[in-house]
């Protein structure tokens, strides 16, 4: 069936791929990161998810080749393509953070390296799968904020349109902090407890749905359940209840698959290509970014002698990390790790819990400000000497090379 050929999804990434062939680039090796241009609006962290998830690509085929004729004659790709595809071996290398790492705009959450056709076609993926999950992961961990201890409950995977996608959303929002689901099938194979309450009520005029939802403000039970809606303003009635005293035994949480994630814009961008053997700088008129930021790069976390977080700063591969001590911190960890080797995953996949326990630690490392649901602070992220100026030297090249059409 051609839905399991993840790689067919994107048609304008087989074009580009097609471009690529035909413009003799395709077995050039070349480096892509993905970052996230943006934050939505009081949101002074991310908690990222869908990098682990995608692991899982790894240990699959991920085309069909019986569905590469439908989709060439669809898109209206080449025979070169066609062919390529249906015999694909995509032998890439991945480095990415590990699901439930708390990322910022400007700072690359993953790498992806191979052969310029694979490697774009795979960031492209990995993209779409980092970007919604993400979301869904972000705002369970608001919630998690405004509950102020209280569990927070995922009944919105359950609804999902499929299987597979409920339990992308059910893992994205464990890691971001749920306690539990009402969805069966994520808590079997995902190991997330369960935990629902049912809706029907048996009484003697007969049955009737009973409903929990926060709408009257009134008190329950503090082991019942309290239905926030499935409306997109689940943060501000949760908020809103905790501050009229209302007590439950945990907040279902229906709207998390309905997360924004075009309030969560990405880059997937070239940052490297090989020239004569070695890396080298993508030409200026290669990618589609106004700002391009060249140079293959890996992001370095700084904490204080309290484990508390004081900064990240982005630096190329091969340049010496900044000291801690000139930023006022006592510690630096490098945030990647490497994940595929030639094709082939290095481990499995975490268990969700590792993730959500991830995030929740590292949010109480977070200056309290950051933390804020509202107006929160920005936090400190740089880049070194080195990556600003590759960067202004691609900016002043890009400025310079003449519009193409097409």
């Amino acid at each position: 069936m051609p839905h399991h050929s993840p790689l067919l999804l994107d048609g304008r990434a087989l074009l580009d791929a097609d471009r690529l062939l035909s413009a003799k680039l395709a077995d050039r090796r070349a480096s892509f990161e993905l970052s996230f241009r943006a934050a939505p609006p009081h949101t002074g962290f991310l908690v990222v998810s869908g990098l682990e998830s995608s692991l899982e690509l790894f240990g699959r085929p991920l085309i069909d080749p019986a569905a590469v004729a439908a989709a060439q004659s669809l898109v209206g790709f080449s025979d070169a393509l066609a062919q390529r595809l249906a015999h694909l071996v995509p032998a890439i290398d991945l480095d990415a953070v590990p699901d439930g790492t708390l990322a910022f705009p400007g700072a690359p959450i993953a790498t992806v390296e191979g052969p310029f056709l694979e490697a774009s076609l795979l960031a492209s993926l990995l993209r779409a799968a980092a970007r919604r999950a993400t979301a869904i992961a972000t705002r369970t961990a608001r919630l998690h904020l405004a509950a102020a201890g209280d569990p927070v409950i995922d009944g919105s995977s359950a609804h999902a349109a499929g299987a597979e996608a409920s339990m992308r959303v059910a893992r994205a929002a464990y890691v971001g902090g749920a306690s539990a689901t009402t969805n069966v099938i994520a808590a079997m194979a995902l190991g997330v407890p369960f935990r629902a309450s049912p809706g029907l009520v048996l009484g003697p005029t007969g049955p009737s749905l009973e409903t929990t939802v926060v709408d009257g403000w009134g008190a329950l039970d503090t082991d019942d359940l309290a239905d926030l809606g499935a409306g997109d303003d689940e943060e501000a009635m949760l908020l809103e209840a905790k501050r009229r005293g209302r007590r439950a035994g945990g907040w279902i949480a229906r709207g998390l698959d309905d997360a924004e994630a075009r309030a969560l814009p990405m880059r997937c961008e070239l940052v490297a290509l090989e020239q004569g053997g070695a890396w080298g700088v993508p030409p200026a008129d290669l990618g589609d970014e106004a700002a391009p930021r060249p140079g293959r790069k890996m992001v370095v976390r700084y904490t204080d002698n309290a484990g508390r977080l004081v900064a990240d700063v982005v630096h190329l591969m091969a340049e010496r990390m900044r000291s801690p001590q000139d930023l006022g911190a006592t510690t630096l960890t490098p945030l990647s790790r490497p994940r595929v080797r030639q094709g082939r995953a290095l481990e499995r996949p975490e268990a969700p819990s590792l993730g959500r326990d991830r995030s929740i630690a590292a949010r109480a490392t977070l200056p309290e400000a950051v933390t804020y649901l509202r107006a929160p602070a920005s936090y400190r992220v740089e880049e070194s000497a080195a990556v600003t100026a590759q960067r202004e030297a691609a900016a002043r090249a890009r400025a310079n090379v003449p519009f193409r059409k097409g």
